[in-house]
């Protein structure tokens, strides 16, 4: 294997970190670690975003000339902002916090090439971009067809003449770096995840150890009344933060589940047959065969299960399928997918609400009303005031731009997380208005109409996108009869949800605001999602296409069966009959909810006294609220899309609230050790210790796993395979790269159908270049319907099979079609009459074993 790549790659890198480092600074300068630990995202995702804009209206090309253009406006911006606050004494220059905070520079980027080379080193044993139990192919696919386009929207490999329509920002920003090194994208690609997977530890660091730093400056600043953004003070203790910091990025990123535990013991055969069975985690459900000589898990890829605890039933039985990968997993995995290509950004959003909430500013708000003459005078004068402390809370004009660039952005890099981490950050400015105000109850008019700008502003940066994006997505559904059981819950969240509880139990020992708000957050946030779940389903009986929904599964014999009847009145029935045989997880989620909600309005309360503020508990508190809010939607709602179930929103949700949970958890792991004696913080030590032992039980057994033991000779090309296993087409595959002009549309053989995660549209994903259809699957997840693959299917088989050459001429023509393809898969699936007529057709521009390529 050789070095000189991954230096390139890491020295791009870094110098994308040194561009984006003088803005960082800036924009989050409320932080003690002053954006350093976010400035690669930050810089990552600025440059990416003026590149995409500017190839997006022809400003710019989507070429290294273009991408540097980005990054010099990016460093200019940043210089120019740096400088005029230190003019303005608001800031000390980046050399002056260096000399103070060193030691916290340098575990960041220890940490991050650690973090990156240790990565490398496994993705180097385990290097394939393959089609089987992943995405790499549909990954490979859209980095292939954005290196190959000069303006965006980029083309579709998979379908030639379109764009993708896919929230692909995160390939944009992967092409780009990609570009910047001149390495081959086959090897860049087993790049990509050693560097995502080395930001998002700098990024849980980032977060972790400011807030253990901001923690220690708020005590200072109960008991001597300093400012909280002396620029002489330095991060006290800065061991602690760092230590921290380093627990962050463990539970964030490197913890795994529990069911390494189970895993194990199950391999060993202990426990009897009767627990496996009420465990009911698929593979491990099958009671072991008598005690085992091995404590290590050798079934097939067992490693997959991680990410499949959570069982879900069809209402006439058999198992549904529900994906709850978290973080580590997915480095594992190696799939480049929006939900890893986001990870980063959705950390720097939550620094970005740190950095709000312990914003200083405490100029006292007017909330009295205004004269006015009309009702849009009024409307207007609220707007004003809302918008001026949007503005003053994300530091200015520049400051609220960058906010939304960064919030609005995760819409495009993983939409799914933009509402999320929009209400992290809408959450966190309700807070610091609440601080300016004799009531909180006095914030949330003016906070809901700032976010509300927030979310606009986010959506109006990136309107290409929307413009050209299609879904899958139709609507909301009710979770009827899928309650999660609360042994799977705690085997994916248990570490979590000791720290959440122990975590709650200090807070409310330390305060106590939160007693005459619990008797109403509680039952607001245990029946509330019921009747949220409740007010879905009553929109769906009213609807025709609600009906015949619920119709489509009461007409099901086997249903009928379970539920009695063909009745929407049966249906419910048996819908509350397992509510109420199984309602732990929702209990205990709504309850934790409603018990954070009041500590976190009681904290509001007694931090608008001077001597009393309490900004790290509140953000703490606003990050726990989030982490567990999302899992309790999926017990009783979830968004429809072409699979009919809530698998998706369980994917999704759970690996946000994974996220934030994880960070809440870091935390609690500092805060209740400084708050708790003696036997009791023994006990806690020794709880935290087993549950982490036990959760790194997964990630240390399944990375020897997935890389074989290390045993295979190194290498980050990620297609060298095929030249061992089909070496026709990698050869083909590297003539095409060299030869073919860019837009040049190929003829190969489709996936079929619905079919995907098959060796098909490898030519047009490996080489970029457009073909009439790839993966069709993928094609209607991407745009909501089957049509267009529907069409091109025929046609694709009458020009390989057809014998009819003016039939053929013409849907070459139709289709602009410059090379066809035919090799093993081709030869297999179509007659061979068929495919010799391209003899006649066209000329012979590439041959080698049973790979032959004709051009027009």
């Amino acid at each position: 294997m050789e070095l000189t790549p991954i230096f390139i790659w890491w020295l791009v890198i870094l110098i994308i970190g040194a561009v984006g480092w003088p803005l960082a600074f800036s924009l989050l300068r409320h932080l003690p670690g002053r954006g350093f630990a976010f400035a690669r995202p930050l810089g990552f995702l600025i440059t990416g975003y003026i590149l995409w804009l500017g190839a997006t209206f022809r400003l710019l090309q989507n070429n290294v000339g273009g991408i540097l253009a980005a990054l010099a406006l990016v460093a200019a911006i940043g210089l120019i902002w740096h400088r005029r606050q230190v003019g303005l004494e608001q800031s000390p220059s980046i050399l002056t916090w260096l000399k103070c905070e060193w030691r916290y520079a340098v575990a960041v980027e220890l940490l991050f090439n650690v973090a990156f080379v240790g990565w490398v080193f496994y993705k180097a044993h385990n290097p394939n971009i393959e089609t089987a139990g992943g995405e790499k192919w549909m990954e490979i696919a859209f980095i292939n067809g954005i290196l190959r386009s000069d303006y965006f929207p980029p083309q579709d490999p998979w379908l030639s003449g379109f764009g993708i329509s896919y929230y692909y920002f995160g390939y944009v920003l992967m092409s780009a770096a990609t570009q910047l090194t001149g390495l081959v994208s086959t090897l860049a690609f087993n790049l990509y995840i050693p560097t995502l997977f080395a930001m998002t530890l700098t990024g849980a660091f980032g977060i972790t150890a400011n807030l253990v730093a901001l923690h220690r400056k708020q005590l200072s600043i109960n008991n001597e009344q300093l400012s909280i953004q002396n620029p002489k003070s330095k991060i006290q203790n800065p061991k602690s933060a760092i230590a921290t910091g380093l627990v962050g990025s463990l539970f964030v990123a490197v913890m795994g589940n529990l069911i390494g535990v189970f895993e194990v013991l199950h391999k060993r055969g202990l426990l009897p047959a009767e627990f496996w069975l009420w465990l009911d985690i698929r593979d491990l459900k099958i009671p072991p065969v008598g005690p085992g000589d091995s404590w290590i898990p050798d079934r097939f890829i067992w490693w997959w299960r991680g990410s499949r605890v959570l069982t879900d039933y069809y209402l006439a039985g058999g198992e549904q399928e529900v994906i709850d990968e978290f973080p580590f997993f997915s480095f594992l995995l190696g799939d480049v997918h929006p939900h890893v290509l986001a990870l980063p950004f959705v950390l720097l959003a939550t620094a970005l609400a740190l950095n709000l909430l312990v914003n200083p500013t405490r100029r006292t708000a007017n909330d009295k009303p205004e004269s006015a003459n009309t009702i849009f005078d009024k409307l207007r004068k609220i707007l004003e005031n809302s918008w001026q402390e949007l503005r003053q809370a994300t530091g200015g004009r520049m400051g609220f731009v960058l906010y939304a660039i960064c919030i609005g952005g995760l819409s495009f890099l993983n939409t799914w997380d933009f509402p999320i981490y929009l209400s992290v950050v809408g959450l966190a400015f309700i807070a610091w208005l609440a601080q300016r105000r004799v009531n909180w109850q006095l914030a949330l008019q003016p906070g809901l109409i700032g976010i509300g700008i927030m979310g606009i502003s986010g959506v109006i940066l990136y309107l290409p996108f929307y413009v050209t994006f299609q879904s899958q997505a139709r609507g909301i559904l009710p979770n009827l009869w899928n309650p999660t059981r609360l042994p799977q819950f705690f085997v994916f969240f248990g570490p979590f949800l000791i720290a959440v509880i122990v975590l709650l139990i200090i807070l409310t020992m330390k305060q106590s605001g939160w007693r005459k708000h619990i008797s109403w957050t509680v039952p607001l946030t245990v029946l509330g999602p019921v009747l949220a779940m409740l007010l879905v389903l009553s929109t769906l009986l009213f609807s025709p296409a609600g009906r015949d929904y619920i119709q489509g599964h009461l007409n099901n014999p086997d249903v009928q069966a379970v539920v009695g009847a063909n009745t929407i009145g049966a249906l419910i029935q048996e819908s509350l009959l397992r509510r109420i045989a199984n309602p732990w997880t929702f209990l205990l989620l709504g309850g934790l909810l409603g018990w954070a909600m009041a500590l976190l309005i009681g904290v509001s309360e007694s931090s608008q006294q001077p001597a009393d503020n309490r900004t790290v508990e509140k953000f703490v508190l606003i990050l726990m609220l989030t982490g567990l809010a999302l899992p309790l939607a999926v017990e009783f709602v979830y968004l429809r899309d072409n699979f009919g179930t809530r698998m998706n929103t369980v994917f999704k949700f759970y690996f946000q609230a994974w996220v934030l949970l994880a960070l809440v958890s870091a935390f609690a792991v500092y805060y209740v050790s400084k708050n708790l004696r003696g036997v009791s913080a023994l006990g806690w030590q020794v709880a935290m210790t087993l549950l982490v032992a036990g959760a790194m039980i997964y990630p240390v057994l399944a990375t020897a796993n997935k890389a074989n033991n290390f045993q295979d000779e190194p290498t980050l090309n990620g297609i060298e395979w095929i030249s061992r296993f089909r070496p026709g087409d990698y050869a083909a595959i590297e003539w095409l790269r060299e030869n073919a002009a860019d837009g040049e549309v190929v003829l190969e053989a489709p996936g079929s159908g619905y079919a995907a995660y098959q060796y098909t549209g490898r030519i047009s994903a490996l080489t970029g270049l457009p073909t009439l259809l790839g993966w069709g699957g993928h094609q209607s997840q991407w745009r909501g319907n089957y049509d267009e693959p529907a069409r091109r299917e025929p046609d694709i088989d009458l020009l390989f099979n057809s014998l009819d050459f003016e039939q053929t001429r013409a849907l070459l023509d139709k289709y602009n079609i410059t090379y066809v393809y035919v090799g093993p898969l081709e030869r297999e699936r179509y007659s061979p009459q068929g495919l010799k007529k391209f003899e006649r057709l066209m000329t012979v521009a590439f041959q080698q074993g049973d790979v032959t390529i004709y051009q027009r």
